[in-house]
């Protein structure tokens, strides 16, 4: 509690104007939105992980909630959400939390080729319309490799875990991810689909926020902002999650000049406030919860 205390009050600025902007009749209807939306978002999440973990644990959907908020807790404050894993595994009976890692895996994994997917068409419209940088040509080879890399590694999963077990500092956890033999191709279809309605969740809160601190430009403009910054953000690894997503945003969003740049920060520290602090405060109460066992 005290370290997420710690990232408002650095943002003090921020703070003044998300009060000013949020608490009043026309802020609040915004502010509840968000809410919802963030609520629909983690939902979402627990029902995707829920079914990734049913090949050998039965979970309810409250405790999938729960260790999903559980882990935006612990995925907050280390280097690119790592702790994620930490936090859902605890909800799970000790002698399942391992070889549970893999679900956790595959979840952020398809998470991540949505992610590289809509960021191809975003690094692309960037390029030939805003700026032929080289570094969004840089960008956008990292994400076609990036989706190679999780397509083929899926293609040859079984091929890669038998040779994990050759490997002598590697076959140690190579049972960590032995669940990943049973996972089919309709459940990749399925674990996609659900990470690609979370996206859609996360762009239309983003758009929405954009709009409501008057960063007045065409929807396609601001989705292809909003999708161009998740990619950046995803790609780039950071100990906590906040800054890069700000500079995302305002590098593309400043090559449109009568744009405030103090808005899009807004929005962008907003996103932050909303699917990320929030969820991890809730998620220290479901920590508190839990009975620890060696």
């Amino acid at each position: 509690m005290v370290i997420i205390v710690s990232m408002l009050v650095e943002k003090k600025q921020w703070m003044n104007v998300f009060i000013n902007a949020f608490f009043n009749q026309n802020g609040l209807w915004c502010f509840t939105m968000m809410l919802v939306a963030m609520l629909a978002n983690i939902s979402v999440e627990a029902i995707k992980w829920k079914i990734l973990v049913r090949s050998n644990t039965v979970l309810c959907f409250h405790t999938s909630l729960m260790a999903v908020f559980s882990g935006v807790t612990a995925g907050l404050i280390t280097p690119h959400g790592i702790g994620d894993y930490i936090g859902r595994i605890l909800f799970l009976d000790p002698e399942k939390r391992l070889e549970n890692i893999a679900s956790v895996l595959f979840s952020r994994v398809a998470q991540l080729c949505i992610t590289c997917l809509t960021g191809v068409f975003a690094t692309a419209y960037f390029y030939f319309y805003i700026d032929a940088d080289s570094n969004i040509i840089a960008a956008l080879i990292i994400a076609v490799v990036t989706l190679l890399f999780i397509f083929m590694s899926w293609r040859y999963r079984v091929f890669l875990l038998d040779r994990m077990k050759r490997i002598p500092f590697i076959k140690k956890i190579e049972n960590w991810f032995e669940q990943l033999r049973l996972y089919s191709n309709k459940l990749f279809a399925i674990t996609l689909a659900l990470s690609a309605l979370r996206y859609v969740i996360f762009t239309t809160q983003f758009i929405c926020l954009l709009l409501f601190f008057d960063v007045h430009l065409p929807i396609e403009i601001l989705a292809v902002g909003a999708v161009f910054t998740f990619f950046v953000k995803s790609i780039i690894p950071t100990f906590i999650d906040l800054g890069v997503r700000e500079l995302a945003a305002l590098f593309f969003f400043s090559s449109y000049d009568m744009l405030s740049e103090q808005h899009v920060l807004a929005a962008s520290l907003s996103l932050w406030f909303f699917n990320l602090v929030l969820p991890a405060v809730i998620g220290l109460f479901c920590m508190f919860n839990l009975e620890y066992k060696k």
